[in-house]
């Protein structure tokens, strides 16, 4: 085991990886997998948690989520001097999953949930101290965070996980307490039953049912230095209409990718990677031209450090702090 709190040996990646294959599989499973013992898969990952190294989180199922309410990405602007207030204010927003200090061209970068225009709309004027902000409404997700994963377990250790089902159904706002119950994604079923004043039957039910149906994700979220993936940037492109799809398809197959999306406005295509180096920045680059020769990269940026991601809260480090529940119905809303 590492003598650092801020890196990852190989069985801590591998354990990582079990994760995210199967955010929920037994301690017993996990360290049938690997080859551990369950309580010491089960010692090693509450060091990565308490770090703040890893977590599993949940939150809607954002390829259903877009597809059936309202899922944005949003550019802001504000005044040097108004930054940490507005960064202060929205790592503590529910609807605001994501924010990252960006460079060229945008000082922040949003993930947005909304259960409609309305409320998008609401969300992101509600944004005070800010200069202006740009909002890209997604219409299709191709990818997203959750699906990346380490690429430290064989095929077989995989399939020994059974990796939940690929069905995306879009969450009902009446499993809005099994969501937030959810903050810590491997909390106990009795755990959960408690958060939503429920038996414990009714919650491993609900819990199964949302699950098989696929309108909640778990994500296993990492820190991102300890990957060995340091940097993070994003591409605005445009691309024939009726290529879109295809050229989608196979950007989904690059292991630099974290997200890919079809949005509105003049470009029509964002990818969101995790890089080796800033040089590969332009090495991908050139290789989209190649590979995609009807891909046009209109606009780029480098992820200066992120606040936070899918409700973890990130100290300067890129380490889970605190978790603020992805929520998309906050009380008062």
């Amino acid at each position: 085991m590492p003598d650092s709190a801020s890196s990852l040996d190989e069985t801590d990646r591998a354990l990582v990886n079990a994760l995210q294959v199967a955010p929920r599989a037994s301690w017993t499973e996990v360290g049938a997998a690997l080859g551990l013992h369950p309580a010491t898969a089960a010692r090693r990952w509450s060091r990565l948690r308490d770090s703040g190294l890893a977590r599993v989180v949940a939150y809607p199922n954002l390829a259903a989520w877009a597809r059936y309410r309202c899922l944005a990405f949003v550019e802001v602007d504000c005044a040097p001097a108004a930054r940490d207030h507005v960064i202060a204010r929205l790592v503590r927003a529910p609807r605001v999953a994501s924010v990252t200090v960006a460079s060229s061209g945008r000082d922040l970068y949003l993930t947005v949930l909304a259960p409609d225009l309305a409320a998008m709309s609401a969300t992101v004027l509600g944004v005070t101290r800010v200069r202006g902000t740009r909002t890209h409404l997604v219409t299709h997700l191709f990818t997203e965070g959750g699906a990346w994963h380490l690429d430290s377990l064989t095929s077989g250790q995989r399939a020994a996980l059974h990796p939940p089902s690929r069905v995306a159904a879009v969450l009902p706002e009446t499993d809005r307490d099994l969501l937030l119950a959810l903050s810590d994604g491997r909390r106990s079923v009795a755990e959960i039953a408690e958060r939503t004043g429920t038996s414990t039957s009714t919650a491993r039910r609900r819990l199964n049912r949302t699950l098989r149906a696929g309108s909640l994700s778990l994500r296993c979220e990492t820190a991102q230095r300890p990957t060995g993936w340091p940097v993070s940037a994003s591409f605005w492109a445009r691309v024939p209409p009726h290529e879109l799809r295809t050229v989608a398809a196979g950007l989904v197959g690059l292991p630099e990718i974290r997200m890919c999306a079809a949005v509105t406005g003049v470009d029509n295509l964002v990818i969101s990677l995790w890089l080796r180096s800033l040089a590969d920045s332009q090495r991908f680059e050139e290789q989209l031209s190649t590979r995609f020769p009807s891909l046009t990269v209109t606009d780029r940026t480098i992820e200066l450090s992120a606040a936070k991601r899918m409700g973890c809260v990130l100290t300067p480090a890129g380490h889970t702090r605190e978790v603020v529940p992805v929520d998309p119905w906050p009380a008062g809303s």
